[in-house]
């Protein structure tokens, strides 16, 4: 009879993930389910599609899907992802040209990475030669990589000045504040911006008015919060300049920096300093290979179709030097390169892999780290609440005799010689 490990490492199945679909709402059509590259697409179409930099274009690819990534459950409790306004993305279905498409094709799966996980990342029409960092327009974004920082590529450009006369009584009406007639800027950001304006009612949040007279009378009608007011009789006249809210990518920036020969990535490491570009976990086209406990996800590299095998023997020898067992089926993720594990993990280069519950990410060849890896698994799924690092790696150490972790196998040795594996396990705030 054959044995069982020798017909269990078949492919199963081919997950092509960077074809992920993801659900839009349109206006006409209700809610469809499209390639999330379609939508990027689109999204390209509504926000940037005038760009003349090809470059500059790809950027902004990058930080849509980016975006589009860091906020797919925005709309998740009315059974969709995205709808099609500003709201989320401005996307238009019908405008994808092929320069548009090529964009989109040139940086497919890419998105912007900080700590093993997508960006919060933002763009702006016009930041008038100086980005805001994300806290000065929202308290809660605070990012190092969303500073605020001087654009003099988008100051080549001219400040794009615009003047707004809002009347008395609009105002009134808009702020709920009966008998305006007096305002002048209070307070700046540290880049500028109008921070709160002081008027014959008291102090008003500069945010607050940009909301609401947007929403009441049309975004492009006060463009940003660079402006100074001027009280006239009727009317409060803001004369200001640039668009938008400041924060992280200045398009008319990308744009100039493009055209100026800089690289999309290059452009993307100007205005997200910090960041990596590199493509997610959910874009390999991953090969699931069926164990008989175990399920590989590789990447299709030469040599992994022996994993499922050598998986299942790490868990069977996990179990036997614990004496402890798992029901569940383990996941190991085998990822194509250092950059993908480090930029989907989070972990450091140098860590051949890392457990995560029942799932072991491996950078490529590294199978040797199977069984340490197995052994995580198994007390992981055991212990009733997280183990701290020097424990979890400590027993690690100790049950495969390894020498990794020297200082801290020396601690659990004198504990699992006093005591059983699963008293260490149950009982550790007895032994913090």
């Amino acid at each position: 009879m054959v044995a069982a490990h020798r017909i269990v490492a078949l492919i199963v199945a081919v997950l092509p993930l960077a074809a992920q679909a993801v659900k839009v709402r349109l206006a006409d059509k209700g809610i469809v389910r499209v390639n999330l590259e379609e939508y990027v697409g689109w999204v390209l179409a509504g926000e940037a599609g005038g760009m003349k930099s090809d470059e500059a274009l790809k950027a902004m690819a990058v930080v849509i899907r980016t975006y589009a990534r860091a906020n797919q459950t925005r709309h998740l409790a009315q059974g969709f992802n995205y709808c099609e306004t500003t709201h989320c993305q401005d996307a238009r279905v019908g405008a994808v040209t092929t320069r548009l498409r090529s964009a989109v094709d040139a940086t497919e799966g890419v998105i912007l990475w900080s700590n093993g996980r997508p960006a919060t990342v933002f763009y702006t029409g016009h930041c008038g030669g100086r980005t805001a960092a994300a806290s000065e327009i929202w308290p809660t974004a605070r990012r190092a990589y969303l500073p605020s920082q001087e654009d003099t590529y988008c100051l080549s450009a001219g400040r794009n000045p615009w003047t707004a006369k809002l009347a008395w009584t609009d105002l009134s009406r808009i702020l709920g504040l009966p008998g305006l007639q007096e305002m002048e800027v209070q307070s700046r950001t540290a880049s500028g911006r109008a921070l709160s304006l002081r008027t014959n009612r008291g102090l008003v949040s500069a945010e607050r008015l940009h909301l609401l007279v947007g929403r009441d009378m049309g975004w492009n009608f006060m463009r940003s919060r660079n402006y100074e007011v001027e009280p006239a009789e009727k009317y409060a006249i803001f004369r200001g300049f640039g668009t938008g809210h400041g924060v992280g990518l200045c398009q008319i920036g990308a744009e100039q920096r493009g055209k100026a020969g800089f690289k999309w990535d290059q452009i993307l490491q100007a205005y997200f300093p910090g960041t990596r570009a590199g493509i997610s976990a959910q874009d390999i086209q991953w090969q699931v290979l069926r164990g008989e406990r175990v399920d590989v996800w590789s990447a299709g590299a030469p040599g992994d179709e022996t994993l499922p095998l050598k998986a299942d023997k790490a868990l069977a020898e996990a179990e036997r030097l614990t004496g402890l067992k798992v029901a569940k089926r383990v996941v190991v993720r085998v990822y194509p390169n250092v950059s993908t594990y480090r930029d989907t993990t989070g972990e450091s280069g140098k860590t051949a892999a890392v457990t995560r519950g029942r799932v072991i990410h491996m950078q490529p060849r590294t199978a040797d780290a199977l069984r340490h890896e197995m052994i995580h698994v198994v007390l992981g799924l055991n212990s009733r609440t997280p183990l701290a690092l020097w424990l979890d790696e400590g027993l690690a150490d100790y049950l495969t005799g390894g020498s990794t972790y020297p200082a801290e196998r020396a601690k659990v040795d004198a504990l699992v010689r006093k005591n059983s594996l699963q008293w260490v396990l149950d009982d550790r705030e007895q032994i913090k």
